[in-house]
């Protein structure tokens, strides 16, 4: 399963499902997810402008301008890059992450304060990803058969029918289970509900506008609102684009404290 943030990038894969196949499609839960997945990552690379929006519990707001970047290589790795452009607090700070088939993501967060690039540790991974709702578990690309799924029933998010699929972690380091409501007209994520280790409500995503951009259904704002903390991220996409010639020279340390 993937979070979604960024066009190739978001976010979290499931596992082989082990309930029955779906009446309605005749598919498994795996196959719904895994046509969700691939449908995200038609393109060889992507660039979009993005909006963070941090809500505290009083409802002060901070807002952050970004630029990510993402490329899918031959061989099934993928590389994502988020570089902080404004305010001034974090501009110039940058996140890399590189996804291996059937590895543990590998992650790099460069603070210009610090004037160095700081690799993000397994024991770090469920940390809040920049003061956000998102952790760096989130950011990061995950396998299939790392979770086990189950069909729990169809349902309207809206105006729009879903699949409602349970994951379940074979290995709980960050979440007890993810419920996902994937559209059944374009697979698109349209709700995510994650529960913690201990099998409480934790927080949820809501992917409110999904876009049309050179034939990839992009999700173009997404909501992370954590009910524990009652904290929100808001994440705005625009000006995205696919397949423009990203160098493989974007996705190093070195690339990271150049920041543009």
């Amino acid at each position: 399963m993937r979070l979604y943030l960024v066009p190739v990038m978001f976010f979290i894969a499931f596992s082989m499902a082990l309930a029955g196949p779906c009446r309605a499609a005749q598919m498994t839960p795996y196959q719904i997810m895994k046509k969700s997945e691939d449908l995200l990552d038609q393109a060889k690379d992507s660039k979009s402008d993005m909006t963070m929006i941090l809500i505290n519990k009083r409802g002060s707001k901070r807002v952050r301008e970004l630029i990510s970047y993402g490329k899918n290589l031959d061989n099934g790795v993928k590389k994502a890059l988020l570089v902080f452009k404004a305010p001034a607090d974090v501009k110039g700070t940058s996140f890399l992450s590189w996804s291996f088939p059937g590895k543990e993501d590998k992650q790099w967060l460069y603070l210009p304060a610090l004037a160095r690039v700081r690799q993000i540790s397994s024991a770090s991974k469920g940390d809040s990803f920049m003061g956000t709702e998102f952790s760096y578990y989130d950011m990061g690309r995950h396998h299939l058969d790392d979770y086990t799924y189950k069909l729990l029933r169809e349902e309207k998010v809206g105006d729009q029918m879903c699949y409602v699929i349970e994951a379940t972690p074979k290995e709980k380091k960050y979440y007890g289970k993810v419920i996902s409501w994937i559209r059944k007209d374009n697979f698109i994520p349209a709700r995510m509900d994650f529960y913690d280790k201990n099998g409480r409500f934790l927080k949820q995503n809501m992917i409110k506008k999904i876009e049309n951009i050179q034939g990839i259904n992009t999700p173009m704002y997404m909501e992370m609102h954590n009910v524990q903390t009652n904290r929100t991220t808001i994440i705005k996409l625009s000006n995205v684009h696919y397949n423009i010639g990203l160098p493989d020279r974007f996705f190093t340390e070195r690339y990271m404290k150049r920041g543009r």
